[in-house]
């Protein structure tokens, strides 16, 4: 398994325990495209129950597949997406439009160049109250790690600000259904699942590259 993959896992294991100890089952999942084996462009894109739909006026040119052989994809041997229209703007939703959890999100440059970059990312709850981010891409080779933990949300809006494409990838988002269930004590295996998933998530963080906001 490889380090992008034990990321992946380790970060959905402490998802759904930690959603588990406030009553609400979870439904965690990490949108990375590598079901997406097809060359693909166009402006409204579905993967794993979720949308990405991106208002450029080029319809057919908004969203491009990134081939994992591709000299410019940021996560190689991986999919990723890219925006292909600068200053436009994409918005996910859930597709059966119940409200998710915008976990991270990983972004780069669109030619993987090491480019600075700048993206101003908007979460709209279901109220219409809104929450708002601008996050920078450092001048790096790769995908940056960017952590949220927007909860409750409608949908999420990220758009380039300065002028410049990007690409997209490992959109880890949750679906909570609320339940009732008593709280009680976490059993010992519960305990040594989440064990496991911070020693895992902290190991392959030293490799890559996080930023956090709340």
């Amino acid at each position: 398994m490889s380090m992008r993959n034990i990321r992946k896992f380790f970060i959905v294991i402490l998802i759904s325990f930690s959603l588990n100890m406030i009553n609400f089952p979870a439904y965690a999942v990490v949108i990375d495209f590598e079901e997406i084996s097809r060359t693909y462009s166009g402006n409204s894109l579905d993967s794993k129950g979720f949308n990405f739909f991106n208002d450029c006026q080029i319809f057919s040119l908004c969203i491009l597949h990134r081939d994992p052989n591709s000299r410019y994809n940021a996560d190689p041997g991986g999919v990723t997406f890219a925006q292909n229209s600068p200053k436009a703007t994409t918005t996910l939703t859930n597709i059966n439009g119940n409200a998710f959890d915008l976990i991270s999100i990983d972004f780069a440059d669109y030619f993987n160049f090491r480019t600075s970059q700048n993206i101003l990312l908007i979460g709209t709850y279901a109220t219409g109250r809104t929450i708002s981010q601008t996050i920078a891409l450092q001048a790096i080779f790769g995908l940056e790690t960017f952590i949220f933990n927007w909860q409750g949300l409608t949908q999420v809006s990220w758009v380039e600000t300065t002028g410049n494409w990007l690409q997209f990838d490992n959109v880890i988002v949750q679906e909570i259904v609320p339940q009732a269930k008593s709280l009680g004590v976490p059993a010992p295996a519960s305990m040594a699942l989440l064990g496991l998933g911070l020693l895992g998530f902290f190991a392959a963080r030293r490799k890559r590259h996080h930023k956090f906001f709340t």
